[in-house]
């Protein structure tokens, strides 16, 4: 669920929006909310539900699924949803996935091809997304427990002073608007010296990503942030402490919405 903001961002972050949600329920409301609140004025947005390839006849193919299908009925409703809030969707369709294919690379394939800014899905395994896809990837948790602010009012951003964590950052401030914008800098040493830059907090890496992706969606937490910003990368070797692995863990465990942000080449 989602909350207006009482700080908003500028309208005008993303001009070609991607949404995609899992067969087999309603779209969640937060996703419709982050797409009329981050879209350009003159924005376009795309519609996609991913489908179970086995539960369609024989296979399906995006456009040539029945017009009975639950799926194609989630996915029009979610387009007259954004119709109605003024954005240009004026395509939707189910993507179908088929036992033992790659979701991601499924999704990757359509942004490329459709020239995607940002995806927006519940779909839980948004890190890789992002690194196939090579575009921004806000992935958002459907566990209605938690009310969120829609524009974000509070930004967390974590950093390693990485090339990927310079591109989470400036995507971060990119999107903030009026909002208000915490960096957590990630250090090996801690208390080592200063902050770096606008850091106004210092977390410890841990040898295991997962203890440092718990810090990270911790540290956001306590401080009431309504959006968590990572960059995330491939291996690196020689790397300090893995950035792209820890984005992957922090989202299998987050609770807050996480825009995820590629390293650009």
């Amino acid at each position: 669920m989602s909350v207006p903001a009482d700080n908003p961002v500028a309208r005008g972050c993303y001009r070609r929006l991607l949404v995609v949600v899992r067969h087999g329920g309603a779209c969640p409301a937060v996703i419709l909310d982050y797409t009329s609140a981050w879209a350009m004025r003159d924005a376009v947005a795309h519609v996609a539900v991913l489908s179970d390839g086995a539960d369609e006849d024989g296979g399906v193919t995006p456009g040539m699924v029945s017009a009975g299908c639950p799926n194609v009925a989630t996915a029009d409703a979610m387009r007259c949803s954004l119709v109605t809030r003024g954005l240009d969707a004026t395509e939707s369709h189910v993507l179908p996935v088929h036992a033992g294919a790659g979701i991601s690379d499924a999704v990757a394939e359509l942004a490329g091809r459709w020239g995607a800014d940002i995806v927006l899905t519940d779909y839980p395994s948004p890190a890789h997304l992002a690194q196939a896809s090579a575009c921004n990837v806000l992935f958002l948790p459907t566990d209605g427990s938690h009310r969120f602010h829609v524009p974000p009012g509070r930004i967390f951003v974590a950093s390693d002073d990485s090339a990927a964590a310079d591109c989470a950052v400036e995507e971060a401030k990119r999107v903030a608007g009026n909002a208000e914008l915490r960096r957590a800098y990630v250090s090996c040493e801690p208390e080592a010296g200063t902050l770096p830059g606008s850091a106004t907090v210092v977390l410890a890496a841990a040898h295991h990503g997962d203890n440092l992706a718990h810090a990270i969606l911790q540290a956001a937490r306590e401080w009431g942030a309504d959006l968590l910003v990572l960059g995330t990368h491939g291996p690196v070797r020689h790397a300090r402490w893995r950035y792209g692995s820890v984005a992957t863990a922090v989202a299998l465990v987050s609770d807050v919405p996480l825009l995820l942000v590629p390293e650009r080449s």
